[in-house]
């Protein structure tokens, strides 16, 4: 029994010097920071190309189709009466990315567009129709087609409305 102490307490006085000699050597690692990030986030409407229509009696150039207002920030566009259903115009513009960080379209809003109810159908294709990511000083295409609807009876009636694109930060992955 006497050697059974001895043992037992050998390994209480070895465990003890270990967590004396754990206890020396700890030490601590505060790290304390400051992290600041900066960009410029400015995506706008730069040009309107030469559009297409077809059964269009208007006017069928840039000019009397879309305006870019706001500084670049929404642009307006205005076609009036379709001769037909199917007629439609397609108004290509270029988006820049002015700011110092990459972007993706998030959302497109248009504002005083007609009711859905409506002959007039808007559609878009290009940058709009994808979550690509326009990097710093790069533009993009997207096209805006204002149609009149072929499945609705109606006459197609002006259509008048501005858009506005939403933009977020591009992250490759997502």
């Amino acid at each position: 029994m006497k050697r059974q102490n001895i043992i037992a307490i050998g390994v209480i006085v070895f465990a003890v010097i270990i967590v004396v000699g754990y206890a020396l050597f700890q030490e601590s690692l505060n790290i304390t920071g400051t992290a600041t990030a900066a960009g410029d986030f400015n995506v706008d409407f730069t040009e309107v190309g030469s559009p297409t229509c077809k059964g269009y009696s208007g006017t069928c150039d840039a000019e009397s189709l879309a305006t870019i207002q706001g500084g670049g920030n929404t642009l307006n566009v205005t076609v009036n009466k379709l001769d037909y259903p199917s007629a439609y115009v397609i108004i290509p513009v270029t988006i820049t990315n002015k700011g110092s960080i990459s972007a993706e379209l998030s959302e497109i809003r248009e504002t005083n567009l007609a009711p859905e109810d409506k002959a007039i159908k808007v559609t878009y294709s290009g940058v709009a129709a994808s979550d690509t990511e326009i990097r710093t000083g790069e533009t993009q295409t997207m096209n805006i087609k204002v149609e009149w609807d072929p499945e609705k009876n109606e006459p197609g009636e002006q259509a008048s409305f501005n858009i506005e694109l939403v933009y977020e930060q591009y992250v490759a992955g997502n």
